[in-house]
């Protein structure tokens, strides 16, 4: 990943200069300030990310518990079964071992659905976190003058001045 930030940046730079060079409408930039956030330690810190632990957390501890509930049900089931295969009768074993095999798919079901519900209560709170994390960035960089702000992880460019931005640039001499 900083490889990637490295590159972009040594892009950014280069075209910056290369049309500073050009007679330029725009000004060019003079000074370049980059800040860098770790998101991690954001989430980790903040009110908000140590709530959605804590709730999280009590949300899987009760969800494994049903797991486990379900799984000591199965594995009943299965020693009962393997005790009693032998003398049961064909048609009962056969109902037991449908039995048996539903439960199991039971709990792979509800398994599946828990591992589901924790990746979609995890990508709402990722959303909603970088959300207000961008939104303080922002503040923070035009407060202390910084041109660019990167996180040391996932998600990368933070915030960039509008001033940096030379996509119009780009397309005008594209186009001509």
């Amino acid at each position: 990943m900083n490889k990637y930030i490295l590159i972009f940046l040594t892009f950014l730079l280069t075209s910056v200069g290369t049309f500073a060079e050009e007679e330029v409408q725009t000004q060019p930039v003079k000074s370049l300030s980059v800040g860098f956030v770790n998101f991690q330690q954001v989430i980790a810190e903040s009110n908000l990310g140590k709530d959605y632990m804590k709730n999280a957390k009590k949300s899987v501890e009760k969800k494994q518990k049903l797991l486990q509930k379900l799984e000591d049900q199965v594995r009943k089931m299965k020693e009962s079964f393997e005790k009693q295969r032998l003398v049961l009768d064909d048609k009962v074993r056969e109902q037991k071992a449908e039995e048996l095999a539903y439960k199991i798919k039971e709990l792979q079901r509800k398994s599946e659905d828990f591992q589901a519900e924790l990746k979609i209560a995890d990508a709402r709170f990722q959303k909603e976190i970088l959300s207000k994390v961008m939104k303080e960035v922002k503040i923070v960089a035009e407060q202390l003058g910084y041109s660019i702000v990167l996180s040391n992880s996932t998600p990368g460019l933070m915030f960039f001045e509008e001033r940096l931005d030379i996509t119009d640039r780009i397309l005008e001499r594209i186009n001509n």
